[in-house]
């Protein structure tokens, strides 16, 4: 269960999503063109806040990155808070037959955390699959089939970056554990353990020599 409360101005008439940028297309004709080489381009950040409502309407779509150092709840559990570390998304707004307003899409990330195992860092690869409809109220969300999950939207702008979050958050194990015998931190200090057992005389032995050279 969501609740996104919109909020802001409305983003009306049909060249939104161009004023502010939101659908952003890329295209290169070589036609004629001496071949040439470039870098990958960097995955652009998506804004922080859009018009989900509209974006449905219009059959918007977003693509582009958020910094998981945007997301709170994300770096309080990373191990690796800072490193610059992304999520990407793509996400398809739209009504579909039903006249719901929908969010279909992915979201997708690399998020270190912490073994329940071994306690040691571990990297968990995350691709959250995103099926929302839209509501008014949480009152609704009962009524929606069962291959939606509700999310309150209001008019207006919605927080985006609490969408991807909640996503990442839903897809993440309740224990997430290293796969079985890659815990080398643990296997590590059973070892020293062990080592420091052979080592360490018993006490009982030491006793039972004391005992046999006094009598």
């Amino acid at each position: 269960m969501r609740c996104m409360m919109a909020r802001g101005k409305c983003w009306c008439g049909p060249n939104f999503a161009e004023k502010y940028g939101i659908f952003k297309h890329l295209f290169f004709d070589s036609a004629g063109c001496r071949p040439y080489d470039c870098a990958p381009m960097p995955t652009p950040r998506v804004p922080r806040q859009a018009d989900f409502r509209k974006l449905a309407v219009f059959g918007g779509q977003i693509e582009g990155a958020v910094a998981l150092d945007d997301l709170p709840r994300i770096s309080a559990e990373s191990m690796e808070s800072g490193s610059g570390a992304e999520a990407t998304l793509q996400l398809q707004f739209r009504i579909d037959d039903e006249r719901y307003k929908v969010i279909e899409g992915r979201v997708q990330a690399s998020l270190s955390l912490q073994c329940q195992r071994c306690l040691g860092p571990m990297t968990l690869p995350v691709d959250a699959q995103v099926h929302l409809a839209m509501v008014w109220s949480e009152e609704e969300i009962p009524s929606l089939p069962q291959r939606f999950e509700g999310i309150v939207v209001g008019e207006g702008l919605s927080d985006l970056y609490e969408l991807v979050e909640e996503e990442l958050l839903l897809a993440i194990p309740l224990a997430p554990r290293h796969p079985e015998g890659e815990c080398a931190l643990r296997q590590t200090v059973e070892s020293d353990e062990v080592a420091d057992d052979d080592e360490r005389e018993n006490p009982f032995a030491v006793l039972a020599k004391i005992k046999g050279s006094s009598s």
